[in-house]
């Protein structure tokens, strides 16, 4: 005999949790290189000084903006603002030259495109 699952897309699927997370580090990963570079002189290249920490303050205020966003999206289910939310997070890690902004945000979009997360966002409660 089969089983039917009929709660298809109340719970939220694994690569919608990773899309989550992974964005919650790079939040966290703004703000490590932002106390090392402001507090212990860390140097990167050529990258260093109130310069660098001012770009970081500003990249790491957008990764929280649209990490807000992405969060509103998922809870009212909107696949358009998810992926529109992860467009401005790879537009935002462009001034800075973020290569982690772009890796996530790529991976975000590519998992956006996934079966699981497609079927999460098209289920509605009755």
């Amino acid at each position: 005999m089969t089983t039917l699952n009929t709660d298809i897309g109340r719970k939220k699927p694994p690569l919608l949790r990773a899309i989550f997370i992974l964005n919650a580090l790079k939040i966290l990963l703004a703000v490590g290189l932002l106390v090392g570079f402001k507090y212990f002189d860390l140097k990167v290249g050529s990258v260093s000084g109130p310069s660098a920490v001012t770009m970081i303050f500003w990249t790491m205020l957008g990764y929280v903006a649209t990490f807000a966003a992405i969060v509103t999206s998922i809870l009212k289910r909107s696949i358009v603002g998810l992926r529109t939310a992860i467009v401005f997070d790879f537009i935002i890690s462009i001034p800075s030259k973020a290569f982690v902004g772009f890796a996530v945000a790529l991976i975000g979009m590519g998992l956006s495109f996934s079966g699981p997360v497609k079927e999460y966002f098209g289920w509605r409660e009755d």
